[in-house]
């Protein structure tokens, strides 16, 4: 174990969309959980800031399409956690900004890790431009004290 990674955590919180591009976001989580015998938190955030020009009906259908995408990922994600040996792990599915509600779920938990993908510019897939990101997890590190482990 790294001198980094001395330090015991008993709860690591690794936000998730799902997919093929969160893999190796979530392959670190594990074992990161493994190694701590930590918790292992996998959240989902359904942010429909995007949403705000669609007609209320429509809103509220594709707001639980996100969701259910969300629950799925998050129950397939927390079995091969398990399967990989991680004793504990718990899924959260939340509504809002994602910045703000991995603040909250950070506090709530009591996290000591969070692990985090770096976004991967792809054409015609929204992601946070690296200066936005960057921001991000500064604003992260100084509201919640957690560390934070950026996986390229």
């Amino acid at each position: 174990m790294s001198q980094e990674n001395a330090e015991r955590a008993d709860r690591i919180l690794c936000p998730v969309r799902g997919g093929k591009r969160s893999a190796r976001t979530v392959e670190r989580a594990v074992e990161l959980a493994r190694e701590h015998g930590a918790r292992l938190i996998f959240l989902y955030v359904v942010d429909v800031g995007f949403l705000g020009h669609a007609t209320v009906a429509r809103v509220n259908l594709m707001v639980e399409e996100l969701m259910e995408t969300g629950r799925f990922a998050l129950s397939i994600l927390a079995d091969k956690a398990r399967t990989n040996g991680v004793g504990e792990v718990t899924e959260i599915i939340r509504k809002g900004k994602i910045q703000d509600v991995i603040q909250e779920v950070a506090r709530e938990t009591g996290a000591e890790i969070l692990v985090v993908g770096r976004p991967i510019n792809t054409p015609g897939v929204p992601s946070f431009a690296a200066s936005d990101f960057d921001k991000m997890i500064r604003t992260l590190t100084e509201n919640t004290g957690v560390r934070i482990e950026c996986v390229d």
